[in-house]
């Protein structure tokens, strides 16, 4: 059984420096996600982590070449990867990106699941939530427009979905809330 946060905590406070060293080695050669995420912690450098996001939205969306696999598994993942580590700009684009790919993808091949729907919606959701502790003239309120326009007409709510929480994101932007 994997121990919780509160155990993993209590057993790093009893380690010393080189302990917590070896610990964290063992971590770095484990995974290249593990990777990724210290060279993003401790050196700054989210390039590895957002190309591995670019090519996760490319694998499950496929903005050139073959068909996409429309498994959005994968790009959730390195999308939720990258927004642990980068400023709340980058952020807000890497969500977006993930949004716009997914609005292309059916602009280009048409309806999907239900469930890839349900993942750009709650994106989305999160990227206005974002959006909304950035300053005014940081909001990229063209790309905004623009994204919700490109998403209009498709299925199970989808465009209706977005378009009512754009909606309420401005009136929100809008009151000042």
């Amino acid at each position: 059984m994997a121990l919780t946060l509160k155990q993993l905590r209590s057993a790093l406070e009893h380690m010393d420096a080189p302990e917590l060293r070896a610990v964290v080695e063992d971590l770095y050669k484990a995974s290249i996600d593990n990777k990724r995420l210290l060279t993003a912690k401790l050196n700054g450098d989210i390039s590895d982590l957002r190309g591995k996001l670019s090519q996760e939205l490319e694998k499950a969306f496929r903005t050139s070449g073959r068909l996409p696999s429309m498994k959005v598994g994968g790009a959730k993942k390195a999308l939720t990867a990258f927004v642990k580590v980068a400023s709340p700009v980058e952020a807000l684009d890497a969500e977006l990106a993930y949004v716009e790919a997914g609005v292309a993808c059916l602009n280009t091949y048409g309806d999907w699941p239900e469930n890839n729907y349900t993942s750009m919606e709650k994106v989305f959701e999160a990227a206005l939530a974002r959006a909304e502790q950035l300053p005014s003239d940081q909001i990229p309120y063209e790309r905004l427009d623009t994204l919700v326009e490109n998403a209009d007409g498709f299925g199970y709510g989808f465009s209706d979905q977005l378009s009512w929480l754009y909606d309420e994101f401005l009136a929100r932007m809008e009151r000042g809330d």
